[in-house]
């Protein structure tokens, strides 16, 4: 089901309205191509995991910021209990998004970057990821969130060793950080992938 929101952006919303809230962030929502594959993967995380997965049709970080708001005020659960799924450029947006909670005044249960890389920039600052400084508390507001970090693992060697190293440096800055293996994330539109 499509829902157009009163800010105009529009969000696929698929899973029970009673459910856990999942944000999916994916390159092909952002262009309007392959949408039934994108329908069709989001549906398969919602059956599999029991979320409800929210897909919004974005084009830029302000898009991604109001996918935030509407996930947190539809949502029947508590609204710091979001988790956010991004690929490519919006992996980056959900690191930073977990990085800067406290400054948003939001909580997320759990990020996942998908396809992140050195060469891309967070596409709702407009900066370059920064990592969590060791020892640091995100944004000084407050203890180090119970937000878990998933990093997926690159097909390139390049890939594999930024997504490690931001692994490494989020957990050296005490957050719950995952490298998730390429072989082993099966979220994607086409297993090829």
């Amino acid at each position: 089901m499509v829902s157009p929101q009163a800010t105009g952006l529009q969000v696929s919303v698929h899973g029970h309205p009673n459910a856990d809230t999942l944000l999916l962030w994916h390159p092909a929502a952002r262009t309007g191509s392959d949408a039934e594959e994108v329908a069709a993967l989001a549906s398969r995380i919602a059956n599999r995991s029991g979320a409800r997965v929210l897909v919004p049709r974005w084009s830029g970080g302000r898009d991604l910021l109001r996918s935030v708001r509407y996930a947190r005020e539809s949502s029947v659960h508590p609204p710091d209990q979001l988790s956010v799924v991004g690929y490519g450029d919006a992996g980056i947006a959900a690191l930073s998004l977990a990085l800067h909670q406290g400054r948003l005044g939001i909580g997320l249960t759990r990020v996942t970057c998908v396809d992140g890389g050195a060469d891309l920039r967070d596409p709702i600052s407009g900066q370059p990821l920064s990592d969590p400084a060791p020892g640091s508390e995100p944004d000084s507001t407050g203890p180090v969130p119970a937000t878990a970090v998933d990093v997926v693992e690159g097909d390139s060697p390049a890939a594999a060793a930024w997504a490690s190293e931001r692994v490494e440096a989020w957990r050296d800055a005490g957050w719950s950080a995952t490298l998730v293996p390429a072989t082993q994330f099966t979220w994607r539109v086409r297993p090829s992938q």
